[in-house]
């Protein structure tokens, strides 16, 4: 098994650390709590101490959104607008848009982690995060979605996936566009309670290296049609995924060849219609390499 150390160091510190987390305190209203919010984990063993607790403290963080415009982000304005201190996205029956991304233009980085509230409306809601993801270019031909030149924000890249029939908790490589390119590889993805690493050659099958929790349990911490607090670390090839305080997934992209270590991060809305998607609280942190 390769890393056993490290693994296995990194997902108990993850767990006994997120059991209880709480958003960062930014200019926006805060989101709501997480339904029922485990306690603080207490340290055992050597070095003892007192019950852990995440830092809220914001030193070494940055604002993703300023809580009144849309600087700082490019996708199909105004279909993506700001409402009451939130990032907001709505996409209706008639006319069909399709996939709608938002792309940050804070750069494409390598180590991070970013923290979000998120609240997804209408049972076919479904979104995601992008990150360390590749933008595929306009395709000049392309007829428009909704007035909209779609393919301008179409990007491929890891995701942590969440939907309101589904919940929250995958991670998944995700998505070339319709008809562009390769399709995302079946091995280069952690199920929701899965801590998985990728095959090691073009072809292989993923490998289950530890399970989390028991995923209809993991799957209770997503709340539909309420706020939720996002959690992503993506460092090295390494990539966590937490979900209102809850350790989800882990995923370990050890692909020679298609491991990606840096790109856009992007959020988006698709699923079936009519659904809405607001984003605040948005902050971004870089990680030493």
């Amino acid at each position: 098994m390769r890393r056993p150390h490290f693994l296995f160091a990194l997902i108990a510190l993850a767990s006994s650390v997120v059991t209880s987390a709480q958003a960062p305190q930014a200019r926006q209203a805060p989101a709501s709590p997480a339904a029922a919010p485990a306690p603080a984990a207490q340290a055992g063993g050597r070095g003892g101490g007192a019950p852990l607790q995440i830092s809220t403290d914001l030193t070494g963080w940055t604002p993703m959104f300023d809580g009144v415009s849309m600087k700082g982000w490019d996708g199909p304005m105004p279909l993506w607008h700001v409402e009451d201190g939130a990032i907001v996205v709505r996409r209706a029956v008639d006319p069909p848009v399709g996939s709608v991304y938002l792309i940050w233009q804070g750069g494409q980085l390598k180590n991070f982690e970013m923290k979000y509230d998120i609240k997804l409306e209408g049972d076919g809601a479904n979104s995601g995060l992008q990150f360390r993801a590749s933008l595929l270019g306009e395709v000049p031909d392309r007829p428009l979605v909704a007035g909209y030149p779609m393919t301008k924000w179409e990007s491929h890249g890891y995701q942590a996936d969440m939907t309101n029939l589904g919940g929250a908790g995958n991670i998944i490589e995700c998505c070339r566009g319709p008809r562009r390119g390769l399709p995302p590889r079946p091995d280069a993805n952690a199920s929701r309670g899965q801590v998985t690493s990728s095959a090691t050659k073009e072809g292989g099958p993923k490998n289950l290296l530890a399970t989390i929790a028991d995923p209809a349990t993991l799957r209770g911490y997503w709340k539909s049609n309420d706020w939720n607090t996002i959690h992503v670390i993506a460092r090295g090839r390494t990539l966590l995924y937490i979900v209102n305080g809850h350790l989800m997934s882990v995923l370990m992209d050890d692909s020679p060849t298609f491991y990606q270590d840096h790109g856009y991060i992007a959020i988006q809305l698709e699923g079936a219609a009519p659904n809405a998607a607001y984003f605040k609280n948005m902050w971004i942190k870089s990680l030493p390499e």
